[in-house]
């Protein structure tokens, strides 16, 4: 009877074990699966969109040494993009071409080849090709974002090409400090024929894309501050300008402006002031004619007078 008892007390004793520890091993699989699963989810790495044949999907804005001719398919051999505006004009195929002065976003890198779309300038935004990788490289940027120009994007001739560092350092400066130009044309760097003298070269640069202008520089200006400053007014551009057409007439005296009914002034945020009258005089012949004269301003500084005779 007390063997008999034994027994019943070891039976009820085993099945507490097993009812206590078979539990928690049925139930750890499901755990340690969970467990898994969320640091499978935590470590997951987004895969980049595939795109063309094996390529890559990219997405920014790169820079473009030297010049090509992008192709409608990634090879040597392919397609060229035709223009055919400038085809029609000229009456000879010609071919969209990527250079220095360009800018485009990257669509597809394809390893050696890359699908890109031009960015700027801004009249092209609808050419796409592909070209050579290695022809495209990285903008560099400000800590504000900004553009750093550096000599790979200049076209350089016999005139700038002396200068290289002095006006890479200079368009970057303007680019810092003219409000009226985030968008610089690098392409547009030249020398100026009417205002270089000998032994002091004067260059310009176009900036802006709707409304383009030029801002004018010597090698040294570097540290010259470029930021645009306040417009003419009006009536001081009229007088300025009624001051230019009476230091250009044979006989100032005669000159007869009109300050009213023939002028117009326009004028732009960066500071730039077109001012566009009317004045008669006397020529060498004692004859009175009527001009026409257009004045430009920098601020209140007058940059350039132009006069022609009115018809």
């Amino acid at each position: 009877m007390k063997k008999l008892l034994q027994l019943v007390i070891l039976a009820i004793v085993v099945g507490w074990l097993v009812n206590r520890f078979g539990g928690d091993d049925d139930t750890s699989p499901v755990q340690s699966t969970a467990t898994n699963s969320e640091t499978n989810v935590s470590t997951a790495v987004s895969v980049p969109k595939a795109c063309g044949n094996g390529g890559r999907v990219v997405d920014d804005i790169v820079a473009v040494t030297g010049e090509y001719e992008p192709r409608a398919t990634p090879e040597q051999d392919g397609a060229k993009i035709k223009n055919v505006k400038a085809s029609e004009a000229l009456g000879k195929t010609h071919y969209h071409q990527i250079d220095s002065s360009t800018t485009v976003r990257r669509l597809c890198d394809h390893g050696n080849w890359t699908e890109v779309r031009i960015v700027t300038p801004e009249w092209l935004t609808h050419v796409q090709g592909w070209v050579p990788t290695k022809v495209l490289r990285v903008i560099e940027r400000t800590a504000a974002g900004g553009r750093v120009y550096v000599e790979d994007d200049f076209f350089w001739d016999d005139d700038t090409s002396k200068f290289k560092p002095e006006i890479v350092a200079v368009v970057n400066q303007i680019a810092r400090e003219h409000d009226g130009c985030s968008t610089i044309d690098t392409g547009t760097v030249a020398k100026s024929p009417s205002r270089s003298k000998p032994g002091d070269p004067v260059f310009f640069v176009t900036c802006g894309s709707s409304q383009p202008f030029n801002v004018w520089f010597r090698p040294g200006d570097a540290k010259k501050t470029f930021k645009p400053v306040a417009a003419i007014s009006q009536g001081d551009a009229v007088l300025a300008c009624e001051k230019a057409a009476k230091a250009a007439a044979t006989h100032p005296s005669t000159v007869d402006f009109s300050r009213f009914l023939d002028v117009a002034y326009s004028a732009r945020p960066v500071g730039r002031v077109s001012l566009d009258s009317t004045f008669t005089a006397k020529n060498a012949f004692n004859f009175e004619l009527k001009y026409r004269i257009r004045c430009l301003f920098d601020g209140s500084t007058l940059i350039e007078s132009q006069i022609v005779e009115s018809d």
